[in-house]
């Protein structure tokens, strides 16, 4: 049954992850990550979507892999877990960013982002439609480039089945 009022992170993470990751993909590296910024802040909220929802907060200038203490942070003075909550109406962009398979989707407002959520069909995405993402995710970094001969074997196959 779909729910279509998201009270928790919890609830977000849950249907994200439930749409986008396939049963067999165990990579933490591929979990959706959704990064959540608001008015008149700088620090903006990354939401890592796996069974347990793994809120961190990002700093205008910080490199990547850096996170900053939520203490330390635009929203100290909110709990973790409600806080997406308390300040929806001030968000500005809400982005899910690409890894693995996932491609990149933003929204301009809470409501667009759960319009969207709404959307999503729970019984995720079928392997099929990720297959080829996964399949260069895996390969693109070896040597010789895989990826030269995963793209040569597909165009034989093509040619072959005309």
């Amino acid at each position: 049954m779909k729910k279509s009022v998201y009270t928790t992170n919890d609830d977000i993470a849950r249907q994200v992850y439930r749409a986008l990751k396939t049963p067999s993909d165990k990579e933490r590296r591929t979990d959706p990550i959704l990064a959540f910024h608001f008015k008149g802040k700088e620090d903006y909220i990354l939401m890592r979507c796996n069974k347990v929802p793994e809120i961190s907060i990002k700093g205008k200038e910080q490199t990547a892999g850096e996170v900053k203490f939520f203490a330390y942070s635009d929203f100290r003075d909110y709990d973790p877990t409600v806080v997406l909550f308390r300040l929806k109406d001030d968000i500005t962009l809400v982005e899910l960013y690409p890894k693995g398979a996932i491609e990149p989707l933003s929204f301009d407002s809470w409501s667009q982002f759960m319009k969207w959520l709404e959307s999503l069909d729970e019984n995720g995405v079928q392997i099929s439609l990720k297959l080829p993402c996964l399949v260069y995710e895996a390969v693109r970094s070896q040597n010789p480039s895989m990826q030269t001969f995963i793209v040569e074997a597909i165009k034989h196959q093509l040619k072959e089945g005309d």
